[in-house]
C-alpha cells in the first residue's frame, strides 16, 4: 500500500473509534461519514487498497 494511502486508513480508523464514543446520533453519523470519505481517498490514491 502507498504511504499516502495508508495515512488515509489510519485517519479512517481513528473516526471510526471516535463515533464509537459519539455522544449524539448525529456525531456517530458525522464521523462514520468522514471515514468512510478517507477510506475513499484511499482508494483514489490506491485503487487496491482494502479497508481494515
Amino acid at each position: 500500500m502507498r504511504p499516502e494511502a495508508e495515512k488515509f486508513r489510519e485517519i479512517a480508523a481513528a473516526y471510526r473509534r471516535l463515533a464509537r464514543r459519539a455522544r449524539t446520533e448525529g456525531g456517530f453519523a458525522a464521523l462514520l461519514m468522514l471515514a468512510d470519505h478517507m477510506d475513499a481517498d484511499a482508494r483514489r490514491i490506491d485503487p487496491v487498497s482494502e479497508r481494515r
